[in-house]
């Protein structure tokens, strides 16, 4: 195959420079004698076929143009009417009904634009041309050009005197290409004129393909008509033209298609009337009336294919790399077309080798028409002995494409990778699978599916429908996909494995066979590969339970399920429940002493249709899980495992006919838990020491109170007073972190579940209940004050518990009744200022240490997050004023990376709650980062800080929007502050310049936000000031404070740049806003103004 000079950029064919010659000529060798112009006229056909001859339709003309005599070829001269281009005089036009292709072209050119009533514009055009060849002629290149955009005309005589070259070139000067906005990239009213011409083009070929097809006059002047077009410069022609071209030569390759078969039919016939002549000694009329046809039929295949070659080489070639990538795309999709049904003539190395170096191609979308021009390729077994030189050529390109920055081509070259694998299995190496094997984890769901077709298809093949019992059939290919999971070491999390194969392969839900290997002795498998197996069963339930694709992988929204999806969905959740019910408490048991795998199987049970409990006959497992669970409670003190089973409790509960039938084994649960802390706390008012173990075992039964408080309103068991006593009076170092912050936890959540219970009470709850509630939140916020303010063990606990409760108990509050009024809890400053300086030293002020370990920075990075969003939600729910937000917008730039869509979200947020408020934030944080810095930093704006200053006020510029009517209250309050803020504490006795001056250079950043009158208040105000401070007598004027003018004025961006180099004047635009704003010339009268001055 031969190839291009260089992978990225294939050389174009020597044709290039070539003259044109007649196709026919091509096929018969004559292209090396005697030159022909680029552009023959359609009636000079030098085919061996009958011809029509050249003037055979003078009489039209005659009629057309009454009785001018015929011009000479070439442009006309100009005479003495009008006014055209280059002194050329436009031909007069006789207004007769069948002169001129224009009413007739707009026929076409509507049903094209339309789409309406295209074969029957088609069939017209057909009886025109019989009867006036030339004006039918005429009015089809007219269409040609009309589709492109053009105005101009082309008259039958052009088109009987004129080359074609001769016709582009006026119909380019008459072309008014005033936009790249032409009816093939047209959207709106036109976004389905591609398929109409598509239906318009292979309707026409349709409807001569028996007879007026094979015309040279019509194909001849078609075919060199595009060609050229196709060649100019205005970018409508060329691309229209090579989508005309490329439709045309499809509808050939269609009838090519027709002939061959027509041709093998009458092979046959001929067969079977040679054995009719062997018992016959007579001649046969039929029979050499099919050898006849065969010829024919031969001649006009051969006619057709000589047509495709021409303009393959004479627009194909030429196009396949224009400059425009739709016009790439037309042709690769076309070509991809002609292997796809032509196969025998087209999947050739002389064609491939196009496909292969737009492989390389720059655009997405070019590379994936070839990569969809390929799929199909695989499919044909015949031609697959053609395609291996190919694959072993590009095979490497096709490889990096699995990563191809455009989604859509990774996904159809990991699809064109499994149909290769079909055919050639050995074709692709281990290395060539890894990239593969890790895009079943790719955040994409779309990828993610491509690439577990693939998993299928080479690892998971042929799978057993699962039921709801074992199939020993599908246990090898459970234990390989467990195997794939546990060695590919790609993710931790199966769910995104689960997910990749969900809706290709049943095998994921065959639960009876996974529990089943699971608990068999039969099976013996090590301790990793069960955890692993584990991890996907539970994940699979989740997902046949839910249909919810896993956290962090995008999903192409479908709108609501189908009812296939739902029937299928509810039965899935059945099957599973069915089949897990008298499985879970055996796995349960069997992996009691092994946390992780609990952790993973105990939230099977929440995806249960519980009413199936309710049987006779599921009954009894009920049971088997309570005392499971009972069991795994004394067990273990894992706080992610008790809260597994406090959530299952309370899932279980919480439904209205199992409640009664576990509520027994949850009050005695949770009796013994309350029971042993009461003994416990005994001990310790009587000062009895414990030792470690005992002093270990009262702590696992604090966290599993702790665990169920979460889920369950514990105020039965009456707590609070202990848990309060607890938290002041226990000082064992070793376990004193863990006790305080699950006592902190259980007291917020009983405060949490008394407002809630006063709240469902209506409008007026009775006041002892209120006093009550009021007297234990007042505890409450004096551990965690205490606790904040001595930076004791439990703070971080107690900071995010002090937030929830100023949320909590906020002002809304008040807005639900009078009766909460009390209730309503109002922070100090003090209190605000240490939440603020606890935020600063542990997310902001903090750095990693080196040696950390991945895990241990994103645990870390998780923490910080926690803290920013706690503290963005104090701000949302009105329990910090807007204004707080810059103690994190502050570091919206130097910390974007890590809080990015924090900042964003709690910015947009701050919009909402209040504008003026937002912008008044706003510059008081830009005053913040400014005075961070020292004085020689304030003062030199070329300075690292100045100029990450700088960049936040660009980052936070954007925040106020296209609104500008919206937002200008907000934006004329920052320019106020901001002047107020620049000549602050100025004295011009003592001070060469205000020390806040170069504050203007970062406000200069938000004029564009304001409006025109806006700007003239501002101007105005900013006058008023610097009159008041620095006085009307000084000579000159600061740098700044001319900058800043000057964005208010609206000079350009380089003068404003050129005002750091020596602008010392006061601008004269000022005393013209001046002026305008105190004399006012007769008009419509003032126009009001929300912000006319401050």
């Amino acid at each position: 195959m031969s190839e291009p000079s260089s992978d990225t950029s294939p050389q174009r064919m020597s044709t290039r420079n070539q003259a044109r010659v007649n196709y026919t000529d091509m096929a018969t060798g004559n292209a090396a004698g005697e030159k022909e112009p680029v552009f023959r006229s359609p009636t000079a056909s030098t085919r061996g076929r009958k011809k029509r001859p050249a003037n055979a339709d003078i009489s039209d003309l005659s009629t057309s143009f009454g009785n001018m005599p015929l011009p000479k070829r070439g442009r006309p001269r100009g005479g003495g009417q009008g006014g055209g281009r280059g002194g050329r005089a436009p031909i007069p036009r006789r207004a007769t009904a069948e002169e001129g292709p224009e009413v007739e072209t707009s026929e076409l050119v509507a049903a094209v634009k339309s789409g309406k009533k295209i074969t029957e514009a088609v069939d017209k055009w057909i009886g025109r041309y019989n009867e006036k060849y030339l004006v039918a002629v005429a009015e089809m290149y007219q269409f040609f050009f009309a589709i492109c955009g053009c105005k101009g005309t082309v008259t039958p005589q052009m088109s009987a005197t004129l080359s074609f070259k001769d016709i582009i070139c006026r119909m380019t000067e008459d072309f008014e290409e005033e936009s790249a906005d032409y009816p093939l990239v047209h959207g709106g009213n036109l976004k389905k004129f591609r398929a109409n011409l598509h239906t318009f083009i292979h309707s026409l070929i349709g409807r001569i393909k028996a007879s007026m097809l094979f015309d040279s006059n019509l194909m001849d002047g078609f075919v060199q008509l595009l060609s050229g077009m196709a060649d100019s410069q205005v970018r409508a022609f060329r691309h229209t033209a090579t989508f005309c071209a490329m439709k045309i030569s499809s509808a050939l390759v269609d009838v090519t298609i027709e002939l061959t078969q027509s041709k093998e039919k009458t092979v046959k016939q001929i067969e079977a009337e040679k054995v009719k002549l062997k018992n016959n000694s007579a001649g046969n009329e039929k029979y050499e009336a099919l050898v006849a046809q065969k010829v024919q039929t031969e001649e006009r295949a051969e006619e057709i294919r000589q047509m495709i070659t021409y303009l393959f080489r004479s627009v194909f070639v030429h196009r396949y790399r224009d400059v425009v990538s739709d016009i790439r795309c037309i042709c690769i999709q076309e070509l991809g077309h002609w292997m796809d049904v032509y196969p025998e003539h087209f999947v050739d190395d002389s064609y491939l080798k196009y496909i292969g170096w737009s492989l390389f191609d720059k655009v997405g979308d070019v590379r994936l028409h070839c990569v969809r021009a390929l799929i199909p390729l695989f499919e044909k077994t015949l031609i697959l002995d053609k395609l291996e030189l190919f694959v072993n050529k590009f095979k490497e390109r096709l490889v990096s494409m699995l990563l191809d920055k455009d989604h859509d081509t990774s996904v159809e070259t990991v699809n064109l990778m499994r149909h290769l694998y079909i055919v050639f299995p050995t074709l692709l190496t281990i290395k060539d699978t890894i990239p593969l094997y890790e895009l079943v984890y790719a955040s994409s769901r779309q990828l993610a599916v491509a690439a577990g077709q693939f998993l299928n298809t080479k690892v998971l093949s042929n799978p057993e429908k699962p039921g709801k019992t074992p199939n020993s059939k599908n246990v090898p290919l459970i234990n390989d996909l467990t195997t794939f999971f546990m060695e590919g070491d790609l993710h931790e999390h199966g769910t995104y494995l689960v997910d990749a194969l969900f809706d290709t392969n049943p095998l994921v839900k065959d639960w009876a066979t996974m529990a089943d290997i699971l608990l068999s002795d039969e099976y013996e498998i090590e301790s990793e590969k069960e955890s692993k197996l584990i991890e996907i069963l539970a994940c699979s339930i989740a997902q046949s339970a839910t249909g919810e694709p896993p956290v962090g992988r995008h999903v192409v929204k479908k709108g609501a399920p189908s009812a296939k999806e739902t029937r299928d969905h509810i039965e899935d959740r059945s099957r599973l429940t069915e089949v897990m019910i008298p499985l879970i408490p055996r796995l349960l048991t069997k992996y009691s002493s092994d946390t992780e795998k609990i952790n993973s199987l105990i939230g099977i049970p929440l995806h249960f249709q519980l009413d199936m409990y309710l049987s006779a006959r599921m009954q009894p497992h009920l049971n088997e899980l309570m005392d499971a669970l009972d069991s795994l409670v004394e067990k273990h003190v894992d706080e992610e495992l008790l809260k597994g089973v406090a959530e299952l409790y309370y899932h279980v509960t919480n439904h209205s006919t199992l409640s009664s039938l576990v509520e027994s084994h949850k009050m005695k649960l949770i009796d013994g838990i309350a029971a042993f802390i009461r003994k416990s706390q005994q001990q310790f008012d009587e000062n009895t020491k414990l030792d470690e173990e005992e002093e270990a075992l009262f702590v696992s039964y604090v966290k599993r109170m702790a665990a169920f408080a979460g889920y369950m309103d514990l105020r039965h068991w009456n707590l609070w007073d202990i848990l309060v006593k607890l938290f002041s009076n226990y000082n064992l170092e070793n376990t004193q972190r863990d006790l305080r912050e699950r006592c902190m936890q259980m007291l917020f959540s009983q405060l949490c579940f008394d407002l809630a219970n006063i709240r469902r009470e209506g409008e007026t709850p009775k006041a002892d209940q209120v006093r009550k509630l009021k007297k234990h939140r007042d505890q409450l916020i004096k551990i965690v004050t205490d606790t904040i303010e001595t930076s004791a063990i439990g703070v971080e606990q107690a900071w995010l518990i002090i937030c929830d409760l100023m949320i909590i108990f906020g002002k809304c509050l008040a807005d639900e009744s009078k009766a909460f009024e009390s209730l309503v809890y109002r922070p100090s400053d003090c209190l605000l200022g240490q939440i603020n300086m606890y935020l600063s030293s542990n997310v902001f002020d903090t750095t990693y240490v080196d040696e950390m370990e991945q895990q241990e920075r994103i645990e870390m990075m998780h923490k910080q997050r926690l803290l920013v969003a706690q503290y963005a939600k104090l701000i949302i729910h009105g329990a910090m004023p807007v204004i707080n937000a810059s103690e994190l917008l502050k570091r919206y730039a130097s910390h974007f990376q890590d809080f990015g869509d924090i900042f964003k979200n709690l910015l947009a947020k701050c919009r909402e709650i209040a504008f003026v408020e937002t912008g008044v934030m706003i510059v008081e944080t830009l005053k913040t980062r400014y005075k961070e810095m020292d004085e020689a930093q304030q003062r030199e704006p070329l300075s690292e800080q100045f100029a990450a200053c700088h960049e936040l006020a660009k980052r936070l510029c954007p925040a106020f929007g296209s609104d500008y009517a919206k937002n200008r209250y907000a934006v004329t309050s920052l320019h106020k502050m901001a002047i107020d803020f620049a000549f602050e504490d100025y004295d011009s006795t003592k001070d060469e310049t205000p020390k806040n001056i170069f504050f203007l250079e970062i406000a200069q950043d938000f004029s564009s936000k304001l409006l025109q009158q806006d700007k003239t208040a501002v101007i105005r105000y900013l006058n008023k000031v610097y009159q008041n401070r620095v006085g009307s007598s000084t000579d000159s004027t600061f740098e700044s404070f001319n900058m800043y003018l000057s964005s208010l004025t609206g000079r350009a961006d380089d003068d404003n740049v050129s005002m750091r180099s020596g602008m010392t004047a006061v601008s004269a635009a000022t005393s013209r806003s001046g002026a305008t704003s105190t004399t006012r010339g007769r008009g419509r009268g003032r126009r009001p103004r929300m912000v006319d001055d401050f």
